[in-house]
């Protein structure tokens, strides 16, 4: 009886050592695999968009795009530059702070997030709407200005695009990119990123909207400059 007894106090200690290894080795991979979880998680969030140059088609939804068409397009509302027509949006306009309502709403904004490397903001800076016209120039080469402490991303939403206008870049590789931007896109540029240019309509009209979008609020003489020139452009 004894020795029975003590034999089954035997296959006890065993079973109890067998599920004793087996529980810590079981936590053991689960660890390791929370692990690998977590270097590959950090390893893509490291791996960095290239987002000197985006373009997203389709950006506002139908009812969205269809109030932005609503827009007042009479040119005696706006002012004439060298080479296009432009009107600062007025926020404590109705129609005009519908724009920036869309725009600046966090269904945009996530859109956009998605593209861009930094986490963004709205801008305070004027919503600007521009006409280039089949007499335009185009733009000259050049790279976008420093309105704030850090590169600001200045999107060009097209209305309509009736012209044979076309956005240009440089990329990395000094490669020479061209993009005709349809109705309804974004394209957003990176301030001191790719040097690009837009080439002269040579007809039909192309409508646009010019915003920013920020990764901070504090802005530099640059942005206070620009401030100034657009108080001379309200009528």
């Amino acid at each position: 009886m004894k020795e029975k007894w003590c034999l089954l106090f035997n296959i006890f200690i065993l079973i109890t050592i067998y599920f004793l290894v087996y529980y810590i080795m079981k936590n053991k991979r689960t660890k390791r695999k929370k692990l690998t979880k977590k270097k590959n998680y950090t390893k893509r969030n490291k791996t960095l968009l290239n987002d000197n140059i985006v373009y997203i088609t389709n950006f506002l939804n139908k009812k969205d795009y269809n109030l932005i068409q609503t827009l007042n397009k009479d040119m005696n509302n706006f002012k004439k530059e060298k080479f296009r027509y432009i009107r600062p949006l007025n926020k404590e306009s109705n129609k005009d702070k519908t724009v920036y309502d869309i725009f600046y709403g966090d269904k945009y904004i996530r859109k956009i997030q998605r593209k861009v490397n930094p986490k963004i903001y709205s801008s305070d800076f004027p919503i600007e709407h521009r006409f280039y016209h089949k007499e335009s120039e185009g733009m000259k080469w050049h790279k976008d200005t420093l309105l704030y402490e850090k590169p600001q991303y200045e999107a060009i939403y097209t209305i309509d695009n009736l012209s044979e206008s076309e956005t240009q870049w440089y990329d990395n590789k000094d490669k020479l990119n061209s993009l005709w931007t349809e109705p309804n896109s974004l394209l957003i540029v990176k301030a001191q990123g790719y040097m690009h240019g837009v080439t002269p309509p040579k007809s039909g009209i192309r409508e646009i909207l010019k915003l920013i979008y920020t990764q901070t609020d504090k802005v530099n003489n640059n942005y206070h400059r620009e401030i100034n020139r657009f108080n001379n452009f309200y009528v």
